[in-house]
């Protein structure tokens, strides 16, 4: 199942009438979707950059997209790398105290 599909499975759950929102409310777990849906956006740049050589001769990993992505032409520098590995990490922690409630 793609990270699109998954997304879209939650989506239709939130909406579903026949969910009862006893453990964790419908705002929760709509927040936790749009952050997934954000963070899929990135990590497919990131996933899908291709390597190419700055102007400094260093090697990085440059998003070459079309104009229809969602996020433009960009270089991943190792903060920029580093700092969406600490967002993936911070979200999954939050999905985790989620998932937590609900068992």
């Amino acid at each position: 199942m793609t990270s699109g599909n998954v997304r879209q499975e939650l989506q239709n759950t939130i909406n579903s009438p026949l969910v009862s929102f006893a453990k964790v409310t419908q705002t929760e777990l709509q927040a936790c979707c749009d952050e997934f849906e954000m963070l899929i956006v990135k990590r497919n740049a990131l996933i899908h950059a291709h390597p190419i050589t700055d102007t400094d001769g260093s090697q990085i990993l440059a998003y070459q997209t079309k104009i229809t992505k969602p996020l433009p032409d960009m270089k991943w520098l190792r903060p920029e790398v580093e700092a969406i590995i600490q967002e993936f990490d911070a979200a999954a922690c939050r999905a985790g105290v989620l998932l937590d409630r609900l068992r």
